[in-house]
């Protein structure tokens, strides 16, 4: 599964803080989005990085001005990128030149999720890929499984929700709780679909991606994870369903986002879960990290990404099944409808 694209090593979906970035957006924050930790990440950690003053600044600006060409997905704004490739030809005698001359030319795409990483944002990410204790759960009053999961952009995300999952193994029925998630590793959100259900779609992709359409579909089957990526399957070990058919209510809002959306979508609509809660944030594009010299790296908007059985939710969201508004300043009335509707489902 090497290049499962939302996959194991290139994707995030999610809407976090940009460090020191040109760019802003409205939302949850701005985004890790689909990513993979490239692997500048792993020669910041390991001290592998080239440093800056050794980059050759012209060949720094064109090999971000190609990848763009070759992997943006709103291929229409490129009409005029030709104009961007000698701009700066001759000018950019520092590393820091080359940086500023790439902030200006990826503002002129007027999209918020692609953007350059400086070294600072690179490294700050890597150290965010091993947070711990992203996930909280309890077993409630009716015996009924409660798991959090603040995000999906630690690579230990899916583990803690398997040993959530281990210790509420004897649970009649789950809330599972993606408020205030703004994303992460698609990765992640895929092998814990594997653990809520037996088979199923879980999304598919459609790009531009080194220089040609990109299409992928991921789906579960009842061995293992099948991607096909523009008619090639590869094949993965998947994790087993650990909550077999036990009813299961998720909890969104506005701040939902990427990740968050693509795995609550995928179970709803193999209808393994319904949802509660408000409008989720509508993030629904992948972008593709690439890593660059000077243990810096960017990423690019390469695809729209959609739920089994709906269409893109780009600027929309996904709508729950019952919309539920939490009022500021009182009790949680979201989680509390969720307990009521999962008790009713158990005949209680």
């Amino acid at each position: 599964m090497n290049k499962i694209r939302l996959t194991v090593a290139v994707l995030v979906l999610a809407v976090y803080c940009c460090i020191a970035s040109p760019i802003s957006a409205a939302g949850p924050a701005q985004n890790r989005v689909y990513q993979t930790p490239p692997v500048s990440i792993g020669k910041v950690l390991f001290g592998q990085v080239q440093p800056a003053q050794q980059v050759d600044p012209q060949k720094f600006y064109h090999k971000v001005w190609q990848l763009v060409k070759d992997n943006f997905l709103y291929q229409g704004r490129l009409s005029d990128w030709n104009k961007w490739e000698h701009k700066y030809d001759g000018r950019l005698t520092t590393f820091a030149d080359a940086e500023r001359a790439i902030y200006d030319m990826l503002d002129s795409l007027g999209d918020d999720y692609t953007f350059y990483k400086n070294r600072v944002m690179t490294k700050a990410e890597a150290q965010e890929d091993d947070e711990k204790n992203v996930v909280s759960y309890k077993m409630l009053p009716g015996n009924i499984g409660y798991i959090k999961i603040a995000t999906f952009g630690s690579k230990h995300t899916s583990d803690e929700v398997k040993a959530a999952l281990t210790s509420l193994s004897s649970a009649d029925a789950y809330v599972l709780d993606l408020r205030d998630n703004g994303g992460g590793y698609v990765l992640e959100a895929l092998k814990i679909f594997s653990l809520f259900v037996d088979q199923g779609k879980f999304t598919s992709l459609k790009g531009y991606y080194e220089g040609k359409p990109y299409d992928e579909e991921v789906t579960v089957t009842a061995t293992e994870i099948e991607d096909n990526e523009n008619g090639k399957i590869t094949k993965a070990a998947r994790e087993p369903n650990m909550t077999g058919n036990k009813p299961v209510i998720v909890l969104v809002n506005g701040d939902s986002a990427s990740a968050s959306e693509m795995l609550s979508g995928a179970l709803r609509d193999n209808k393994r879960a319904e949802l509660l809660g408000t409008q989720t944030y509508g993030k629904g594009i992948a972008q593709n990290t690439f890593e660059l010299d000077g243990g810096t790296s960017m990423q690019i908007t390469f695809a729209r990404f959609y739920p089994p059985c709906g269409s893109n939710f780009h600027g929309v969201g996904l709508t729950p099944t019952y919309v539920v508004k939490q009022p500021l300043g009182r009790q949680d009335v979201q989680f509390q409808e969720a307990v009521k509707v999962l008790l009713k489902k158990l005949g209680r």
